[in-house]
């Protein structure tokens, strides 16, 4: 009896070591509990990572473009498109260049070899140009041509060679001989030239390019190479306008 009465004690005490165990650990789990509330809101990662998505597709949104200004793009148009008109103009007259007698909607030009129109005086002598110069004169009749005028003209009428003097003398006779006749004189030149007729006048010259002149004379004879020089030069200044307007 007294055997089973120790086992008995000894089970109680287990029991109750058992119990005090388990009450321990209860309150060391409701202490953390109570020092960590945040540790259940582990979930809370994802938020940040979505955060920093959010960060990185606003970086990496495209910087919109500053608009244009359209007066800048309008001027470049201007000058771009006003310089291809020269060279494709001028390859055409550079095309017509060995026969003088061909015009161009109405003009014609010359290469100056002498510098007879070389002014003296240029308060009183405009419009003169040098040798090396082209001259783009336009087609007029013969007795519309006034003193000042620049006239282009023959000295004889079956001349195939060409003179530009200024006109000093318009006439309405000659000798005997009615109609309307010219007197010219280069801006240079002390003397007057000999008169000429009107079937003689070929035109008036508008205006002149200075030293154009060996570009005329150098494409007249490598037409060829002329014209992939314009090719090259229209695909350069292309290339350099689409880089600049969409820059």
């Amino acid at each position: 009896m007294v055997e089973e009465q120790q086992k008995k004690r000894k089970k109680k005490k287990g029991n109750a070591q058992i119990k005090s165990s388990k009450q321990s650990i209860n309150k060391i789990n409701s202490e953390n509990k109570k020092s960590n509330p945040k540790k259940k809101a582990r979930k809370s990662p994802p938020s940040s990572k979505k955060s920093k998505n959010k960060g990185h597709s606003e970086r990496r949104k495209p910087i919109p473009k500053q608009k244009r200004n359209p007066l800048y793009t309008f001027i470049f148009n201007v000058f771009f498109y006003s310089f291809i008109s020269f060279m494709v103009i001028g390859s055409i007259l550079f095309a017509t260049s060995k026969s003088s007698d061909r015009s161009v909607l109405g003009y014609r030009f010359f290469g100056v070899l002498t510098d007879s129109m070389v002014p003296r005086d240029p308060k009183t002598q405009k419009g003169g140009f040098h040798s090396g110069d082209i001259i783009v004169v336009k087609n007029i009749e013969g007795d519309s041509a006034k003193v000042g005028d620049i006239i282009t003209f023959k000295p004889s009428i079956n001349s195939t060679a060409f003179l530009t003097h200024r006109v000093k003398k318009k006439m309405d006779h000659l000798g005997d001989t009615k109609g309307t006749y010219y007197i010219t004189q280069g801006d240079a030149n002390k003397a007057e030239d000999v008169p000429i007729s009107e079937k003689q006048v070929v035109g008036k010259k508008v205006f002149a390019i200075p030293k154009v002149g060996g570009i005329l004379n150098f494409v007249s004879e490598n037409l060829l190479v002329s014209i992939i020089f314009l090719v090259s030069v229209f695909g350069f200044i292309t290339i350099i306008r689409y880089y600049i307007l969409n820059k």
